[in-house]
């Protein structure tokens, strides 16, 4: 192989590991309370949870660190200590993903936070691929060009790590200036809940199934019509219905309408334990003890062989104490109403709690909605001492999952403003609005959905100010070293 093709070789690898890094860790650099949440799942899975205090700093640290080897690779700065780095975090990651991938204790790595989400086996073979190439960027060092003297080097790494951390501490503070999660604002929840398959996702599938029985729709076209982006339906196994659709003698199109549905169900195994003179055995359904009354049945498991199709939300949910269940209510309301959002109270700050009570007194006296939303047991001491706390509260309080609540805002506590069921905006603990007059006549009453490729642009013009602002001001510091060694 000529120098000429390695050259172009180790370029092209340079500039492709360099993208995915600084891709990956500017996904986590604008959302490091979800970085921290992914980190303390890896530490609780490792049963290393009393480490989880210093989630926060790694995920911030591994942000930056993944940024830096990003911008560093793509310019070819530093390129042998930067290309070592990166097979040295390969060497950790990889061993690390395939453990994931074999026992599954977290559902995805996080890799690229909330803007990718890799299956675990994915990730495991995409750190294969990484690592490969961090190698042969490192063997082939030698035939990437030169661009940047060894100080400049040096600058572009601090100053892109420092970019990445105070771009994690800006976002923590104020909500990621990337909202990648399923709540971001302009969400429709009760529209992002919805299973395909409901009466009119049967009554169209139907309609094109009896298309082809009449000769209307051939079976490729009946395939693509049936495969609607909105179905999340895959065309092969979709096919194989088709098939023994037209083969049918006697043709139900509803009937396998429904089971073009059934195909985004998961599918389980059932695991049957029985024990019999004190040692447990597993069985199946097709061989256990049902016949042999010495066996006795202790346990069911339905352990997961293929995962279905999940609808982006799909664990939304508000447990009133005495109402029940007053999600649907909530969300149909075609009024404003204002979620307070506390993952848990007795982690909340609570040094804005003038301004909620302020909030929730705005609320009343036009007519919104307002609920506290909490994974804290309503009975609890934690919330007896929250409500002290809070200066006495009057807002009514409801339980959710944990998880949820982290997912729908980054804050603790954070409020979420919605109307019939669709997110209008979103406000941080240290952003807490005053609210002055009706929502009907305010643009905080529209919904605020910042342009994502306007943010990253505006990210990517102000790393390079900071950038060659950095290198001004040690080409100044070098001039000024000069004319004083002069003088001496």
């Amino acid at each position: 192989m000529s120098d000429k093709t390695k050259k172009i070789i180790v370029i092209i690898s340079r500039v492709f590991l360099g993208c995915v890094f600084i891709f990956s860790g500017y996904s986590k650099a604008v959302d490091p309370l979800g970085s921290t949440y992914k980190i303390q799942d890896y530490l609780s899975a490792m049963s290393l949870g009393g480490f989880s205090s210093i989630a926060f700093v790694v995920g911030i640290l591994l942000a930056a660190l993944e940024f830096l080897l990003g911008v560093c690779l793509l310019l070819g700065a530093n390129l042998k200590s930067t290309s070592i780095l990166t097979i040295v975090m390969m060497a950790f990651m990889t061993p690390l993903t395939l453990w994931i991938a074999l026992t599954n204790p977290v559902t995805d790595c996080g890799c690229f936070g909330d803007a990718l989400v890799l299956t675990n086996w994915q990730t495991f073979g995409k750190n294969i691929l990484f690592s490969a190439i961090a190698v042969l960027i490192f063997l082939w060092r030698k035939y990437s060009p030169k661009l940047f003297t060894q100080r400049s080097e040096w600058i572009i790494a601090i100053a892109s790590g420092a970019f990445s951390i105070c771009l994690s501490i800006y976002c923590y503070f104020n909500l990621p200036i990337i909202d990648f999660r399923p709540y971001k604002n302009g969400t429709n929840i009760i529209e992002a809940m919805k299973m395909p398959g409901s009466d009119e996702d049967i009554e169209y599938v139907a309609g094109q199934l009896s298309k082809l029985s009449d000769g209307s729709l051939s079976k490729e076209a009946c395939i693509e019509a049936v495969c609607q982006p909105q179905f999340h339906l895959k065309k092969s196994e979709v096919e194989k219905v088709v098939t023994k659709y037209m083969a049918d003698d006697v043709k139900d199109a509803e009937d396998y309408a429904q089971q073009i549905f059934d195909l985004l169900s998961g599918k389980y195994e059932t695991i049957l334990f029985y024990e019999k003179d004190g040692v447990t055995k597993k069985f199946t359904l097709d061989n256990y003890p049902k016949d042999d009354p010495t066996w006795k049945h202790v346990d069911t498991e339905n352990k997961p062989i293929e995962v279905g199709y999940e609808p982006p939300i799909h664990d939304f949910s508000m447990m009133h104490p005495d109402d029940g269940d007053i999600t649907e209510e909530v969300l149909a309301n075609e009024g404003y109403t204002f979620l307070l959002v506390s993952y848990r109270v007795e982690k909340a700050s609570t040094d804005k709690r003038k301004e909620i009570n302020a909030i929730y007194d705005y609320a009343q006296q036009n007519g919104y909605g307002f609920y506290c939303m909490t994974a804290t047991g309503l009975e609890t001491t934690e919330m007896r001492e929250y409500k002290i706390e809070m200066g006495g509260v009057e807002y009514p309080i409801v339980n959710t999952d944990e998880i949820t609540l982290k997912t729908i805002v980054r804050s603790n506590p954070g409020l979420v403003l919605i109307k019939n069921g669709q997110v209008i905006n979103k406000w941080s603990n240290k952003n807490m609005p005053t609210f002055t007059e009706p929502l009907e006549n305010s643009p905080r009453g529209q919904v605020q959905q910042p342009n994502d490729r306007r943010v990253v642009l505006l990210s990517t013009i102000l790393f390079v100010c900071a950038l060659l602002g950095v290198f001004a001001l040690d080409m100044i510091f070098s001039i000024i070293i000069d004319k004083l060694r002069k003088k001496e």
